[in-house]
């Protein structure tokens, strides 16, 4: 599916001053423009880094780490704003900073997603001048020119920090990250059905997997019922691995933490797979995505092995499982989610 605002961008770009960076998250999509030699990009997302990379594109991957020091400082910055504020604001204030006088920041969505706004507050708190474009299908393209230097920032809840989140277990999280602030309630929902499942299994588990991680929550709680697992644990997110890095150090995990894309390339067995996979791709919901989930968790186990998934109540996620496992069972159905367990067909 085709982002407008992101198609913005893509139909700018061989005609931006450059040199030009790009901060690009989980919205690439549609057909990637050509890159160009003077164009890099800054993504936190495996997917994204593999995508742009594979058509020519410089890319650095990790937690949006702009240089503090540049030889050849960007003309010209784009942007497809993102769904998280502070994430926002960070990037809107690591732009102005890397700018030099004259430079400009190209800031794409729609209206919903704040654009607008941001384009507002960013042309008041700092020296630049704003132009916002409506485009087609109600996309809008907000240039700011930067006129001259400020000290001034957006305010970004302190982005670069980890931070506590829950104190009893101890949870560490940052924006950036899916559901950074909270507990998610699916999540929560698997766990209390975790105690049934293990009292049922023939053989308690012994190597684990926790695919879409996130901060970790799922694994942080699981262990406390299995202390003497390993855990591989892993997300398409390098700002939630750090989390999870963090979590899994304060509570003992043995774990083997990796940057995939719905597990590409990691290997198993395991024994039990949990699971909150991802409906949203970007802004828009793509069912594909569970479909993915399934297929690398039915890679991952063992023979025999199971699952534990959590969705929303509108997937279908029986539809989807059946050819891929054996068995499936509803466990739950609470507050809009439902909690499926899955038994791997033997080989």
């Amino acid at each position: 599916m085709n982002d407008g605002p992101l198609q913005q961008l893509y139909d700018r770009l061989p005609e931006l001053a450059g040199p030009v960076w790009w901060f690009a998250d989980e919205q690439v999509s549609g057909e990637l423009p050509a890159a160009r030699s003077d164009c890099h990009v800054f993504s936190n997302r495996c997917d994204t880094a593999q995508a742009l990379s594979a058509e020519g594109f410089s890319v650095s991957l990790g937690d949006f780490d702009v240089p503090a020091t540049l030889e050849a400082p960007p003309q010209t910055i784009v942007y497809r704003v993102s769904k998280e504020r502070p994430l926002v604001n960070m990037l809107i204030n690591a732009a102005m900073s890397a700018l030099p006088v004259g430079g400009r920041l190209l800031l794409s969505g729609y209206k919903n997603d704040g654009v607008k706004g941001y384009a507002d507050k960013a042309a008041k708190v700092f020296d630049a001048s704003r132009h916002i474009e409506k485009c087609y299908a109600g996309a809008y393209v907000a240039t700011l020119t930067k006129q001259g230097d400020s000290d001034a920032r957006l305010p970004d809840k302190d982005y670069r920090q980890l931070r506590l989140i829950h104190e009893s277990p101890a949870m560490y999280s940052k924006p950036g990250i899916y559901g950074w602030q909270k507990i998610d309630r699916g999540s929560a929902l698997l766990i209390e059905q975790l105690s049934d499942v293990l009292a049922s299994m023939a053989r308690a588990p012994k190597r684990l997997a926790d695919l879409g991680c996130g901060y970790g929550y799922l694994s942080i709680m699981a262990a406390q019922q299995l202390p003497d697992c390993q855990w591989l644990m892993t997300d398409n997110n390098a700002t939630a691995l750090l989390a999870s890095e963090k979590n899994a150090k304060v509570h003992g995990l043995t774990a083997d933490i990796q940057l995939a894309d719905c597990a590409d390339g990691l290997s198993g067995p395991v024994d039990l797979v949990l699971c909150n996979p991802p409906f949203h791709q970007g802004f828009a919901i793509e069912g594909g995505l569970i479909e993915r989930f399934l297929k690398a968790a039915a890679r991952l186990l063992k023979r025999n092995g199971e699952a534990l998934f959590v969705v929303n109540q509108f997937i279908p996620l029986p539809r989807y499982a059946a050819a891929l496992f054996a068995e499936h069972e509803l466990l739950c159905e609470q507050d809009g989610f439902r909690v499926y367990r899955l038994k791997k067909m033997a080989d």
